[in-house]
């Protein structure tokens, strides 16, 4: 059986503005899932007294932080930008640690910016092997049109940063958008997928994400592939906040896809 677990992430309630999390908070138990993956791109959400205000309202809610979602990788093409970089994410891996998780999701910058990829691959040699002592794992997501976008770009990564704690996010929607067959990534980097992203896309070309069902995403493809390899991250429900009116209905389509093969956190959704 696979030991995977079903997360959902505080953009599908708050979108992407800063909102503090209020929404997933109010509305999270009722999609049925209480794995929680927060989305932490506002400055006040990674002070000390941000972090225990998270890590406070979960307990109160019943609610149990998963991973942490932060801002894109940003080394920059000179050392110094390289050591700012550096200085943050020794932060980060402390942020992790004070909300109880055990997962940094981080996508990259614009292709070539930033310093591109080869930047991006010196900045994760220096933090993988940190993160690794501390028994923490680096989430790296692909996107459309981003310095990690493609298959090839994960194949330089991995063949240069080879510690186990730096692994692929899987964002479907990002990955169909790119025009790549779902599959033959996960057949091809099974051992080095640590979180998959449910997030439906219209079709291959742009980076348009619609409700569950109404893309060309074949998550029952990809979603019982990966549990045939020994998977045990998390599957974040990531669909980007459309509308308030319908924002629970197209969650819990997500979470029914889920749940046709894994255990959510409540079996029963709530109405």
């Amino acid at each position: 059986m696979s030991t995977a677990t079903v997360s959902i992430a505080t953009i599908c309630f708050d979108g992407f503005g800063d909102e503090d999390f209020h929404r997933t908070f109010t509305h999270a138990k009722q999609v049925g899932v209480r794995q929680i993956e927060f989305n932490a791109w506002y400055a006040r959400n990674l002070t000390p007294a941000g972090l225990d205000s998270i890590v406070s309202r979960c307990r109160e809610h019943d609610l149990t932080p998963a991973s942490l979602q932060i801002s894109p990788f940003a080394p920059g093409p000179d050392a110094p930008d390289v050591a700012r970089e550096t200085a943050r994410w020794m932060w980060l891996l402390e942020a992790a640690e004070r909300l109880g998780v055990r997962v940094i999701k981080a996508t990259g910058s614009g292709r070539g910016q930033r310093g591109g990829l080869e930047r991006l691959i010196d900045l994760l040699a220096l933090i993988g092997p940190v993160a690794e002592q501390r028994n923490l794992t680096i989430s790296v997501e692909n996107h459309f049109n981003n310095v990690i976008e493609h298959p090839q770009d994960y194949r330089d990564l991995f063949d240069a940063v080879q510690t186990p704690a730096v692994g692929m996010c899987l964002d479907t929607g990002h990955f169909l958008a790119s025009g790549h067959d779902l599959v033959a990534i996960v057949e091809e980097f099974a051992g080095r997928i640590v979180q998959v992203d449910l997030k439906d896309c219209a079709a291959p070309g742009a980076a348009t994400f619609v409700r569950f069902g109404a893309g060309a995403v074949d998550f029952d493809a990809v979603l019982s592939r990966i549990l045939t390899t020994g998977f045990d991250g998390y599957v974040v429900i990531e669909l980007p906040l459309i509308e308030e009116d319908t924002m629970l209905a197209d969650l819990r389509a997500g979470a029914e896809i889920a749940a046709r093969y894994l255990p959510l956190s409540d079996s029963d959704l709530e109405r």
